[in-house]
């Protein structure tokens, strides 16, 4: 069973629209999460004058916040994005989209030095410093923070969302975090588990499976900036051999801006080359929720996918780790569930 539950932003619960909408849920690994869904004008505006609310009080931009449960397991909270309301000969409608909590801070800048300090403190001080502000209290909280690795930051107006996800990638150790549906910050090591109980087989299991392979984000030569002007910059190079030897020279450059130490520049600038030095093989599988249950596969698990009878797609074979999960549900309960398995620049790799 499905629930989509409205609050204010003191966390009070406003409305139950579970029976109106259509579920559209895509949730991403260390990154930002949506929720879609259309409500009928008519039926929402009636609901809201049986309960003498005004409409515009229970679903609005910003000032909305939304959680989504299956069988009372909480996959999703965000605050309500756009909410877009359209008139035609089927009648009208409000088309909302709401963000994960993360989004919020983007929006969140801070100014702050940080010197030899473990990243998931970084990220969680971050978080902390900007909620302390007047009127700038999300309610998130603190969780269960992973040792990862000692690092310096100066960041300058810098966008907090950012801060965060700065380490899902800069070797040389990275982190996997998430803003929890009930606003709880966590960071680990490696979030996610092994999943070998829900292999993913065509055609047994899986109803579609799209396999691109992609040379658009393939570079072996990073040029990584740092911070300061002219003789002062702070800049370094990383190489792959064995990956300019197959595929020949491929550079890129990368800024971060507030990188104020070469050891740290460099770390940045490996973490990013590490992500991008293959052609990447990123199948995308859709399924239904017999082939996995949705009250245990997360974001961060690793399943084992197989392609059957196809050579040229022999490299499918293996265990996938999950970046995004878009989780479909009709009015009638049905379920469709596509996964997206490892990108770049999200902190996911393939299980080898």
């Amino acid at each position: 069973m499905w629930n989509v539950l409205l609050y204010d932003l003191n966390d009070n619960l406003i409305m139950d629209i579970s029976r109106f909408v259509e579920i559209d849920l895509d949730l991403k690994l260390n990154e930002n999460s949506t929720l879609r869904f259309d409500v009928d004008l008519m039926q929402f505006e009636k609901l809201c004058e049986s309960v003498g609310a005004n409409p515009r009080n229970i679903i609005y931009p910003a000032r909305t916040e939304i959680k989504v449960a299956r069988n009372n397991n909480l996959l999703f909270g965000g605050i309500i994005a756009e909410a877009n309301t359209s008139f035609g000969e089927s009648g009208a409608k409000i088309t909302v989209t709401a963000d994960s909590y993360l989004q919020y801070f983007e929006k969140r800048l801070l100014s702050k030095l940080y010197t030899n300090t473990d990243r998931s403190q970084i990220a969680w001080n971050a978080i902390q410093t900007v909620q302390a502000q007047p009127n700038g209290n999300l309610g998130i909280t603190q969780g269960t923070l992973a040792t990862v690795y000692k690092s310096d930051l100066t960041a300058d107006l810098r966008d907090v969302k950012s801060i965060i996800k700065l380490y899902t990638y800069a070797k040389p150790t990275t982190y996997d975090f998430e803003i929890t549906p009930d606003k709880v910050f966590n960071t680990y090591l490696h979030l996610g588990s092994y999943r070998p109980e829900y292999p993913l087989i065509y055609p047994q299991n899986i109803v579609s499976v799209n396999v691109p392979r992609s040379a658009d984000t393939l570079y072996n030569r990073i040029y990584g900036i740092g911070s300061g002007i002219g003789e002062e910059r702070l800049q370094t190079v990383k190489n792959n051999a064995t990956s300019q030897l197959a595929y020949r020279l491929r550079e890129n450059k990368q800024t971060f801006n507030s990188v104020s130490e070469m050891t740290t520049l460099e770390h940045n600038t490996e973490g990013y080359l590490n992500e991008h030095y293959g052609v990447l093989v990123t199948p995308e599988v859709t399924v239904t929720s017999d082939a996995i249950d949705l009250d245990v596969v997360r974001v961060g698990d690793t399943l084992p996918v197989k392609i059957d009878g196809s050579t040229f797609n022999d490299d499918v074979n293996g265990d996938f780790r999950i970046y995004g999960m878009k989780i479909k549900v009709d009015q009638n309960g049905f379920e469709t569930i596509t996964l997206d398995f490892y990108k770049p620049d999200a902190g996911g790799d393939i299980d080898e």
